[in-house]
C-alpha cells in the first residue's frame, strides 16, 4: 500500500486534527487524480481539470448522475475537509490547485507528443505538476496569513525551493518503475540524460547535486526571511519550517511507504542500490 495517510502524518506533523485530516484527504485526491490522468489524453486531461475545479468552487452543489468518481471526491474534500481553513487559506488552495490541474494538462500535452523538455522548462511545468504548491497551503489553513507574505521574493523562492527538491526526490525514486513502464519522459532523470548526453548513474548523480544546491539555497533564504511585525513572525516561521520539513517527510515517505520500492524501501535507503527493472 502507498499509505498516503503517512505522508500526511509525516508532513503535517504540527498542526491540528482537522488539517491532519484534510492532509488525509488532500493527498487522496491526490492520488486518485493521478490515477486517471496519467493515462489520459490531452482532451481528457482538460475535462477532468474542468470537473475537479468546479467541484472544489461549489462544494455545496451536487455533481451530475454519471459523472467520473474523482468530481465527487474533489467535492466532499471542498465541503468538508475546508471546513478548518480560513477564508483567504481556502482561495489561496484552490488558486494553487487550478494552477496543478493545468500543468497537468501540459504533461498530458507533452506525453501525447513524446515532447521531452529542457530542463529549465521541465521545472517549471514540475514545480505545479508535483502538487507541491497546493499541499503547502495546509500549513497556514489555520494561521490566516496575509497576502503580502506569500508576495515576498524570499518566501516564493523557499517555495520554489521546496517543491523543487520534492520533485527531484520523487523523480529520483519513481524513474525504475516510471522507465519499466515507458512513461518517465516527465522525469528529470530521463531529461538530464537527454540534453546533457549523460548516462543513468551520472544522471542520478546530477540530480543529487542539484538538490544539494537547492538545500544550501532553502538554508540561506531561511534566514533572510524580512520582519512582517512581531505577532506575524511567528506564524511566519511556523510556516518557513513547514516548508522546510515537508521535504524531509516526502523523502522519508518514499522509504517507508511501498510506492516505488514495494518492500524493500527501508533496504534501499541503507544501500542506495535498486535493481533496474527490465523495460
Amino acid at each position: 500500500m502507498c499509505n498516503f495517510e503517512l505522508l500526511a502524518s509525516l508532513a503535517y506533523p504540527l498542526e491540528s486534527k482537522n488539517v491532519e485530516r484534510a492532509g488525509c484527504d488532500v493527498m487522496n485526491l491526490f492520488f486518485v487524480y493521478d490515477v486517471y490522468t496519467d493515462i489520459a489524453t490531452p482532451h481528457e486531461a482538460q475535462q477532468l481539470a474542468a470537473m475537479v475545479m468546479n467541484a472544489l468552487r461549489n462544494p455545496k452543489q451536487p455533481r451530475p448522475f454519471g459523472e467520473c468518481i474523482i468530481g465527487e471526491i474533489a467535492r466532499q474534500f471542498s465541503e468538508l475537509s475546508m471546513k478548518c481553513a480560513s477564508e483567504s487559506a481556502r482561495r489561496r488552495f484552490i488558486a494553487k490547485f487550478d494552477l496543478y490541474t493545468a500543468a497537468v494538462v501540459q504533461e498530458a500535452h507533452d506525453r501525447a507528443k513524446n515532447h521531452i523538455r529542457g530542463i529549465d522548462d521541465y521545472f517549471l511545468v514540475r514545480r505545479q505538476t508535483i502538487g507541491a504548491m497546493p499541499s503547502f497551503v495546509l500549513l497556514h489553513f489555520e494561521l490566516d496569513l496575509p497576502d503580502e507574505v506569500f508576495e515576498d521574493p524570499i518566501i516564493q523562492r523557499l517555495e520554489n525551493a521546496s517543491a523543487d527538491m520534492i520533485s527531484l526526490c520523487n523523480d529520483i525514486c519513481s524513474y525504475n518503475v516510471e522507465q519499466a513502464h515507458g512513461n518517465d519522459g516527465h522525469n528529470i532523470i530521463t531529461i538530464a540524460m537527454h540534453h546533457r548526453q549523460l548516462n543513468l548513474r551520472e544522471a542520478m548523480n546530477w540530480a543529487g547535486k542539484y538538490h544539494s544546491r537547492l538545500e544550501r539555497s532553502f538554508l540561506a533564504d531561511r534566514e533572510a526571511v524580512p520582519s512582517f511585525g512581531e505577532e506575524l513572525d511567528v506564524k511566519v516561521r511556523r510556516y518557513v519550517d513547514g516548508l522546510g520539513n515537508w521535504v524531509r517527510a516526502n523523502q522519508c515517505w518514499h522509504f517507508e511507504s511501498s510506492k516505488y520500492f514495494g518492500a524493500n524501501g527501508l533496504e534501499i535507503q541503507e544501500s542506495r542500490k535498486v535493481t533496474l527493472l527490465p523495460r
